[in-house]
């Protein structure tokens, strides 16, 4: 059980480190002023990362997850991960 635990927890980490690359590749660190060393859990910083947060649930609550978006999305993304805007 204890190796699956670690196993699950190696998996999430990953993973969000992951989507913290994309989040960075996306620009939107820069827009928010988020640098390298930054630690958004320091109180300091959490009108930072409260801003971030509610950017992305806003822009989450007012787009519809339709095919047709996820398609743009995807388009517009793989431009991206290849380095053109």
């Amino acid at each position: 059980m204890k190796a699956q635990y670690q196993s699950d927890r190696k998996a999430r980490v990953r993973q969000l480190i992951q989507v913290g690359g994309l989040l960075h590749k996306s620009g939107l660190l820069e827009a928010f002023g988020i640098v390298p060393g930054d630690d958004l859990q320091d109180y300091e910083n959490r009108d930072i990362a409260a801003a971030l947060l509610g950017f992305l649930t806003m822009c989450f609550e007012k787009h519809s997850f339709e095919e047709d978006n996820l398609e743009q999305w995807r388009v517009k993304g793989e431009r991206l991960l290849r380095g053109a805007s």
